[in-house]
């Protein structure tokens, strides 16, 4: 028989119940947002990272390459990428990555703007060879310093064709430069 005492436990246990629920949805939806807000600080962790420079290492044999000079066979242009990080990401282009009349013209993305367009002839020397590691891959870039001083990332048209990948993936051990578009410096 139902009483009003076993009515009033009844009401009482699924109150608990409910309560119960919600407390353990709404841990969830904390748990949740724990996560996400770690996921967050990891990834802009990895973005943070310090740039590394693998020239000296032997693993890469950049050491022979580095601080030979040459010059341009073809008109070059330097570009600066913006909104893509505090630090600046001028580059050196070749002609069809800024001259529309070129053959293979394809235009540089977005936020690339040219800054001059140089001469053939143009002297450059091979710097460094950098590595900056996020969480999505690692990214690699050989730098060349021009005759005025300016420090830029050359585009990998300018390499030879050694397993350098700009995403880091390479096994790049014998560094040349692409014959159309440099030659040895004298």
């Amino acid at each position: 028989m139902v009483t009003p005492k076993r009515v009033k436990m009844h009401e009482h246990m699924a109150k608990c119940s409910v309560n119960s629920i919600f407390n353990q949805g709404f841990r969830m939806k904390n748990a949740i947002s724990w996560i996400a807000t770690f996921v967050m600080i990891s990834f802009l962790g990895g973005c943070g990272r310090p740039v590394e420079d693998l020239s000296s290492s032997p693993k890469y044999n950049f050491d022979a390459f580095s601080g030979t000079v040459w010059k341009t066979k073809v008109k070059v242009a330097v570009a600066d990428l913006k909104g893509t990080g505090p630090e600046p990401k001028t580059y050196l282009l070749e002609p069809k990555a800024f001259d529309p009349k070129h053959p293979e013209y394809t235009p540089p993305p977005g936020g690339m703007e040219i800054i001059e367009v140089l001469p053939v002839g143009t002297r450059l020397r091979i710097e460094q060879l950098l590595m900056k590691k996020t969480f999505e891959t690692n990214y690699a870039w050989v730098t060349a310093s021009l005759d005025d001083g300016r420090v830029i990332r050359l585009s990998d048209a300018f390499l030879a064709k050694t397993g350098f990948d700009w995403r880091g993936k390479f096994d790049a051990k014998d560094w040349g430069v692409n014959p159309d578009l440099l030659e040895k410096a004298e």
